[in-house]
């Protein structure tokens, strides 16, 4: 069957041809339903003589119409296409081949035009109009044509007009819609090697052509597969590869989306608050720590309102976590309402029990759904991802501790050997500049680019006319915020009262006996005595450790719990005050004694002033006269004392003290000190450290070791 082509006019062959089921299949049938339903028709001149041309009823033209889209969808249907000539794609014709099927139908035009008015049957009818052409007597517009439209394929002939022969043939193009001339395309078949080749050059490593060619040349040729490509067919062979599929296997799944199609969305039915968007991103420059000013970088968690584009909050913090996130989400309430939908990654600072919990997460407590991107997909949050460029990166630049990969090489490392030396310094007791900003000012700094990015005109939003300039621009995210609140909307917002509890952080904890541990803190309340054992909603304050509140499973506040709220001292203050002060007092006494003591010392009073004798038992017993006058006789000669009569005693050797004893060194040295110990028995005597290392040394593998051996 052959094509079929949706026209207003069809020969009665043509419409046998199609096998309608509203009409016959055969010419002289169909003739006579077109003239018993009286269908409309046309006279064409054919190359038989004249025929007609009939205009079927709507019906007719449906059921054309309907089954061509059927073929259409049919010969595109399979989803794996092989790319070779017979199933090639059609592609749209060239320029040049455009130009030759406008130049035809002109042709036709004029030819069918000059039959009318002469009656001349076709072929008298091209050769007259060639002769004119030829003779110059035609209008040189229908030259340019005539020599336009002949097939390039053909004999030159000299004055480039086309034959009758190729102008009847025309004629046959347009009858089966092909005047556009065939192209003669590139060959697209795929060559033995290119398999092989491609396994060495699609690999992550991105070989370039030539070095996967030396590598593919290897293999080939100790193959024996057939001949060896050059690498200038290589070339051209990859020339006809598609972009994406030649990047298979060079690119992995998340980097070669950069490349492919996307999805662009779209926000115009969206209101403010409907969605907020939330992304961490670590600052591209150092700061000075808040705690102890050393260098460091700081993570910003950014929180932006997609209808809008609004920074509606942020929060900086020494680390990506979920308070960090709790915080920013803070922010963004006040300044911007609850959201209906919060869209974030799959990080932890979001999905986790702070935020997720169905009791008491923070996103329960909000009326807010948490959608979380597909994992490796971070072109579906295009706004959040780029606006870190747009605020945080273009702010880090601005800043002396700016380190991102763009920045010199040899700034950075100046930058570095600055501010460490500075550190050195400030430890040494130096007074030196540190080159970083402080954390107050990094703070006021951010809040200033943030107010900066939310009035400066944002591309993705609506053009208005400047009220200053008169020149049209696009809004600014304020701007967009202010717009829609003029136009009736009214954010979600939080009463004071209520935005602290709201986003305190809630664990789920048992009373038992009027307590409640949270982290490893008690904290009790007599309010709690009637509810024992019941699971309770604890919410507590990140800064405030002194003091817990604690709600029922439904939200509601049952009391404040303190921190050893339930803790009494073991003996009452009163007593064990007193008996310090007792305590302090006779210590006093016993240092004044002392004191006293010393002072008498100092002065050197006489210890024998007041003694009218002196009496040592078994030495002395003397008057004080009788002491005086020993003190002026004069001193005994040596040489008259006999020593016969003195009593000699031998004398005692000097004996040294013992080393301190210590442990010994080698395993068969402590085996065997614990072997003579245990032969002494306890009859001699040891230091504490002897016994204490006599008692651990029995449990240890080594002692077990050699007492199997002894076994």
């Amino acid at each position: 069957m052959p094509a079929l082509i949706v026209k207003q006019h069809y020969s009665a062959a043509e419409l046998a041809s199609y096998a309608l089921s509203s009409v016959p299949t055969t010419r002289a049938a169909l003739r006579v339903k077109a003239e018993r339903e009286r269908w409309p028709f046309v006279e064409v001149a054919g190359q038989g003589g004249i025929r007609r041309e009939y205009t079927p009823p709507p019906s007719v033209l449906k059921e054309i119409s309907d089954k061509a889209m059927k073929s259409v969808v049919a010969a595109v249907e399979p989803r794996r296409i092989k790319v070779g000539p017979e199933n090639q794609i059609p592609l749209i014709a060239t320029e040049s081949q455009a130009l030759v099927a406008d130049a035809r139908k002109g042709v036709l035009l004029a030819l069918q035009t000059l039959m009318n008015r002469s009656g001349y049957a076709m072929k008298k009818a091209a050769r007259v109009m060639l002769e004119m052409a030829q003779s110059g007597e035609a209008n040189p517009q229908l030259v340019a044509m005539l020599k336009a439209a002949r097939d390039g394929r053909g004999r030159q002939s000299p004055d480039g007009l086309p034959s009758v022969r190729s102008l009847i043939r025309f004629v046959e193009y347009d009858r089966s819609s092909a005047l556009t001339p065939r192209h003669r395309g590139r060959d697209m078949s795929v060559p033995d090697w290119a398999p092989t080749f491609l396994g060495y050059y699609q690999k992550p490593e991105k070989p370039t052509v030539e070095h996967a060619y030396r590598m593919f040349a290897t293999e080939w040729a100790a193959s024996q597969a057939g001949g060896m490509p050059s690498i200038w067919q290589v070339r051209r062979f990859l020339d006809k590869v598609g972009k994406v599929t030649l990047e298979m296997g060079r690119m992995g799944s998340h980097e070669i989306k950069s490349i492919k199609p996307f999805i662009r969305r779209t926000f115009d039915t969206l209101l403010p608050s409907d969605v907020y968007t939330a992304d961490g991103h670590r600052f591209d420059a150092e700061v000075q720590h808040p705690l102890h000013g050393q260098p460091f970088r700081p993570e910003i968690t950014s929180v932006l309102d997609v209808a809008t584009r609004r920074a509606v909050g942020w929060s900086v913090g020494l680390a990506e976590s979920a308070f960090a996130v709790l915080d920013a989400l803070r922010d963004a309430v006040v300044n911007g309402g609850i959201p209906a939908i919060l869209y974030v990654d799959n990080g932890s600072g979001y999905k986790n029990e702070l935020m997720t919990d169905a009791g008491t997460g923070l996103m329960a407590r909000l009326g807010t759904e948490m959608i979380n991107s597909l994992p490796y997909n971070s072109q579906a949050r295009g706004i959040i991802e780029r606006s870190h460029k747009t605020i945080w990166v273009n702010a880090a630049k601005q800043l002396p501790g700016y380190i991102g990969h763009d920045m010199d090489r040899q700034a950075k490392l100046n930058t570095f050997k600055l501010s460490r030396k500075a550190i050195k310094a400030q430890k040494a007791g130096e007074t030196v500049a540190m080159p970083l900003i402080g954390w107050p000012g990094f703070v006021e700094f951010c809040k200033l680019k943030v107010d900066e990015y939310n009035n400066s005109p944002h591309r993705s939003l609506a053009k208005i006319t400047d009220p200053t300039t008169g020149r049209r621009r696009h809004m600014s995210p304020n701007e967009a915020w202010e717009l829609a609140v003029a136009k009736g909307f009214e954010p979600h917002t939080v009463p004071d009262d209520e935005l602290r509890p709201l986003f305190r952080p809630q664990v789920l904890r048992t009373v038992h006996r009027g307590e409640i541990e949270v982290f490893g803190n008690r904290y009790a309340s007599k309010y709690l005595e009637e509810f024992h054992t019941d699971q309770m909603r604890i919410g507590y304050d990140i800064h405030d450790p002194e003091k817990v509140w604690v709600y029922d499973p439904d939200g509601r506040f049952v009391c404040t719990a303190e921190l050893n709220g339930n803790s009494r001292s073991y003996i009452a203050p009163s007593v064990t005050d007193r008996a310090r002060d007792k305590r302090l007092d006779a210590k006093i006494k016993r240092l004044d004694v002392k004191h006293d003591t010393a002072l008498r010392e100092r002065h050197g009073a006489p210890a024998l002033e007041n003694m009218e004798s002196v009496h040592i038992p078994g030495f002395i017993n003397m008057t004080r006269d009788e002491l005086a006058r020993s003190r002026q006789a004069p001193l005994v000669d040596v040489t008259e004392v006999n020593f016969t009569d003195v009593e000699v005693v031998a004398a005692q050797p000097i004996v040294p003290d013992a080393p301190e004893w210590s442990v010994p060194n080698t395993p068969q040295e402590r085996w065997d000190e614990w072997q003579r110990m245990e032969l002494e028995g306890e009859l001699q005597d040891r230091s504490e450290k002897q016994k204490r290392w006599r008692q651990t040394y029995q449990a240890t593998p080594e002692f077990r070791m050699y007492q199997r051996k002894c076994a």
